[in-house]
């Protein structure tokens, strides 16, 4: 398995736009080969800390998605104005993991 995790800043009050972004979002990694969930979560202490969690069967089908035009379609649908707003503060990966015990 493969885990990416991108850590967003955003002004606490404009935390909701992205967040409705998100769950608008056009679901097109959910057909991607290789692709198992995707989660948003916000921070309980900082309402402006967003993290996307993506998770892969493995890391080139990551990448491949994040080389297609799904992927640039669907950052093309991201309102310019919330996206001005959006800051990426680091992009983590989990490098290759075999799910052991659920």
């Amino acid at each position: 398995m493969y885990v990416s995790m991108s850590r967003l800043a955003i002004a606490p009050e404009r935390a909701p736009a992205l967040i409705a972004a998100f769950r608008g979002r056009a679901r097109l990694a959910d057909r991607a080969s290789g692709f198992i969930d995707l989660q948003v979560w916000q921070s309980d202490r900082d309402a402006g800390e967003i993290l996307m969690v993506s998770r892969w069967d493995d890391r080139d089908a990551f990448k491949a998605y994040m080389k297609s035009d799904a992927h640039k379609f669907s950052h093309d649908r991201i309102d310019p104005d919330l996206k001005a707003d959006i800051a990426l503060l680091r992009l983590e990966h989990m490098h290759t993991y075999d799910v052991v015990a659920e």
